[in-house]
């Protein structure tokens, strides 16, 4: 059941904490922002990694792929030339 002052309670309280803060200024007072700065730096790292290497993926399989095709014509052009000789 909530309290009385629902909405607008000034004392909140984490009560898996031993000594909770009890306003904002008790919250921010120990509140280090390296923390979430890490944190995204970290999933942006992350990020960044997959991209570089789905790119690099998918431009080494259009390589190979332009690589088979001129191998695959130069065959054919051979088998040709064979043919009418």
């Amino acid at each position: 059941m909530p309290r009385q002052c629902h909405p607008l309670c000034t004392e909140k309280r984490d009560f898996m904490e031993v000594n909770p803060p009890r306003s904002e200024r008790d919250f921010f007072a120990d509140y280090d922002p390296w923390v979430g700065i890490g944190t995204a730096i970290v999933l942006s790292l992350f990020f960044f990694v997959i991209t570089i290497k789905s790119c690099v993926r998918y431009t080494l399989r259009k390589w190979r792929m332009h690589q088979y095709y001129i191998t695959a014509k130069q065959e054919m052009s051979n088998k040709s030339e064979v043919e009418t000789a």
